[in-house]
């Protein structure tokens, strides 16, 4: 079982005008530390969304118990 995080994250590609809001639960699977800080969730969310972590704006994350 990976840690819970409830996130609310905007994403806008480089350049684009428009722009993607999402806001749920994700649970880091095999990541048993938990995340340090708003750019360490941006870089893990990118990664699981195939996005880049400069398109990613962190607007609230928590992790859940």
């Amino acid at each position: 079982m990976g840690v819970k995080y409830y996130t609310h994250f905007i994403s806008q590609e480089s350049g684009a005008v428009d722009y993607e809001e999402y806001r749920g639960v994700v649970e880091l699977c095999g990541r048993p530390q938990r995340v340090n800080g708003e750019r360490e969730i941006a870089q893990v969310l990118a990664r699981s969304f195939d996005l880049q972590e400069e398109d990613i704006q962190v607007l609230q994350w928590q992790q859940l118990h």
